[in-house]
């Protein structure tokens, strides 16, 4: 699972330079954030998200970024999941493949959608 995330997430930085940023060690995405999700203060939209350990926190803010690029593009996503994995689905056509996580689905589905 973490070679696929790791990349995934590379896809995603080469095809959409404007909501992502590299460094030899990480990635950074840049999302909008939202003050009554999260209480504490920051000074920039950016956060880091490393492809060295794959935790938790990181793919439910990957699933949240996701979420939230869908939605500003006014695109739907919708999830199907199953004993083998969860798939997600964009604007009704570009289905990801399974994956265990929702978050490693979402992000398949909205390269496919970058890609179109």
């Amino acid at each position: 699972m973490s070679e696929s995330y790791q990349q995934l997430l590379k896809q995603w930085a080469a095809l959409s330079p404007d909501e992502c940023s590299t460094t030899e060690r990480d990635y950074r995405f840049k999302v909008k954030v939202l003050l009554c999700v999260e209480k504490r203060s920051f000074e920039t939209p950016w956060r880091s998200i490393t492809s060295e350990n794959l935790v938790l926190i990181q793919l439910n803010f990957v699933l949240l970024t996701v979420l939230h690029h869908c939605f500003a593009r006014q695109s739907s996503i919708s999830f199907t999941f199953s004993d083998q994995g969860t798939n997600a689905t964009i604007c009704n056509g570009l289905k990801s493949q399974i994956y265990p996580h929702p978050a490693i689905a979402a992000l398949d589905a909205y390269i496919q959608l970058l890609n179109f």
